[in-house]
């Protein structure tokens, strides 16, 4: 009983004292809100921040709204924003993908940790890396996309439709930045469009470390490294004799071969899309041929990821990770000194549909 009439006691000055736990405490008019979708973060002066924003298009026929400006750090950055739009009208929350152009991409550790601690952004916002370029002019820029919120999601929806892999979060990339010290970012690169303005295409990956931006990865080495980071989706593959495959998954295990070696076995499956007319695709040994072409590629896309974080000394394969799951106890701090070996194997799984022809045959 004088428990109960503790907590009753206990209930009655939390409602009395103007607790911060009402959520009408912060309450504001949603009419009177413009609810940020994309930032863009790009290096200042003397490490300032120069902060880019854009709203969404919204039900009312209203053009999104863009606005830059700059702080000495992130939270006053924001704040600078806000005071431009009229203050107290940006709403930060709602902000779904983060753009860092190239320079703040070589700070991207304190800015993921800026944006962790910051009390609106949202760390499960999509992250991107602006190629050769800045994220202002992404956003705010003369030939910049009506509305850079739907370019980017049409993008991400792209990346995890066909790969490499799925865009990956802020969280996604400050946890690998912090356990292994590297992490790879969606890259995206400004082109020009149909319409003569400007927009984002995929470019790749960036390789972040706690030491800046170690580089990029183009080409096979960005499929490899998509074959570990959770692609490839159903990437189209160009094969031999005008053949075109679809990616349709993949597989990675490795195996440990005494204490100096290691091997990294990849199966890449496909699906046939495209053969030139004509083409005989019947027989065993013409399907034996495009399975050892897709075990190829699957070879030489792991390798050329393997070697680019040798090279750049950025482990943002997460090797040791996974070989601790495997079961193959290899410290990280030996990977570097592993002779890494791959081995390929390719796999169609729609030979019998695609043997017959799709047409019926003409009667005579």
């Amino acid at each position: 009983m004088r428990r109960a009439c503790a907590a009753a006691l206990g209930a009655l000055m939390l409602a009395l004292s103007g607790c911060t736990l009402s959520i009408y405490n912060n309450y504001r008019d949603i009419e009177s809100l413009e609810v940020v979708r994309v930032l863009g973060l790009d290096a200042g002066e003397d490490g300032a921040l120069r902060l880019s924003a854009a709203t969404g298009a919204d039900a009312s026929g209203r053009e999104p709204l863009r606005i830059s400006g700059e702080g000495e750090s992130l939270e006053g950055a924001l704040r600078a924003l806000d005071r431009l739009a009229g203050g107290g009208r940006l709403f930060f929350a709602g902000t779904g993908a983060i753009v860092l152009g190239e320079g703040a991409a070589g700070e991207a550790s304190r800015w993921l940790d800026a944006v962790a601690r910051s009390r609106e952004l949202r760390l499960d916002a999509e992250l991107y890396v602006l190629r050769g370029g800045s994220a202002g002019e992404l956003i705010c820029g003369a030939g910049a996309p009506e509305d850079a919120a739907s370019a980017l999601s049409a993008l991400a929806s792209r990346a995890s439709e066909y790969g490499p892999a799925p865009v990956s979060s802020c969280a996604g990339v400050s946890r690998a930045l912090i356990e292994r010290g590297a992490a790879a970012a969606t890259a995206i690169r400004l082109e020009a469009g149909a319409d003569g303005g400007l927009t984002a295409v995929p470019a790749g990956f960036a390789l972040l470390t706690d030491g800046g931006l170690a580089g990029y990865l183009d080409g096979e080495a960005a499929f490899g490294a998509g074959l570990f980071l959770g692609g490839p989706g159903t990437a189209a593959l160009e094969l031999g004799g005008g053949v075109t495959a679809e990616a349709a998954g993949a597989a990675l295990g490795f195996v440990r071969l005494g204490d100096a070696r290691l091997r990294i076995d990849v199966e890449l499956r496909g699906s046939l899309a495209e053969a030139p007319s004509g083409a005989d695709l019947s027989g065993g040994a013409a399907w034996a041929g495009l399975e050892a072409e897709l075990a190829a590629l699957a070879e030489r896309s792991v390798l050329a990821a393997v070697e680019a974080q040798s090279r750049l000394g950025a482990n943002f394969l997460g090797l040791a990770r996974r070989l601790e799951r495997e079961g193959l106890d290899v410290p990280a701090a030996r990977l570097p000194e592993l002779e890494i070996e791959v081995s390929g194997r390719g796999k169609l799984i729609n030979q019998r549909e695609y043997a017959r022809s799709p047409y019926p045959e003409e009667k005579a």
